[in-house]
């Protein structure tokens, strides 16, 4: 039901759009920039693109109740990505923002979660030692050592239970491993 409602609300959204001239004219031209600028700062524009899906990504948590218990996200895809692409410094800064940003969006931003804000820009700096991987083998590589650090720290910190820890870590593990074999390495062709 609720992603009914929006998804109406955008429809609604568009057709006003459409129905006055001005207001079409004026997200035309903005496309347009939109796309000038994707096509001249090429590197800028996909960065931007990775962090806002993985700033997205995690919005189901403020809707599911025991949904933080589910690691799903793209904010690893995107710091393994832009490490790759563009270089481990890019790829912590990109890891840093994406998270901080998915945290606020899902309204899951609390201060325990500091050590993930440390640990994501950390695995941007090591993916390039692990280069020569094939993507799905290194996504899954650097999910799996994130987990490892993250996930016994905040079982030390009582932040979380072993039991929520350990289906967290399985379920980030097989949902990284579907996202590195299926949407990054279409994303990764275009960088």
């Amino acid at each position: 039901m609720i992603i009914y409602d929006i998804l109406k609300q955008i429809s609604n959204y568009f057709e006003s759009i459409v129905k006055d001239k001005q207001k079409f004219l004026i997200v035309l031209i903005g496309i347009s920039l939109i796309f000038l600028i994707a096509i001249k700062f090429k590197p800028l524009f996909i960065i931007l693109i990775l962090i806002s899906l993985g700033a997205i990504s995690m919005i189901y948590v403020r809707f599911f109740n025991f949904a933080h218990y589910i690691g799903f996200e793209l904010c690893t895809m995107a710091t393994v990505l832009v490490s790759l692409a563009y270089g481990p410094s890019l790829g912590a800064i990109t890891a840093f923002i994406s998270l901080t940003l998915a945290f606020v969006i899902s309204g899951y931003f609390k201060p325990k979660y500091f050590v993930s804000l440390l640990i994501l820009p950390i695995i941007g700096l090591i993916v390039p030692f692990f280069k020569n991987l094939s993507l799905p083998l290194l996504g899954v590589l650097m999910s799996i050592v994130y987990d490892a650090i993250i996930l016994p720290i905040y079982v030390a910190m009582r932040s979380s239970k072993v039991h929520s820890a350990l289906i967290f870590f399985i379920t980030h593990t097989l949902l990284n491993y579907y996202v590195f074999t299926t949407i990054a390495p279409i994303i990764y062709s275009m960088m």
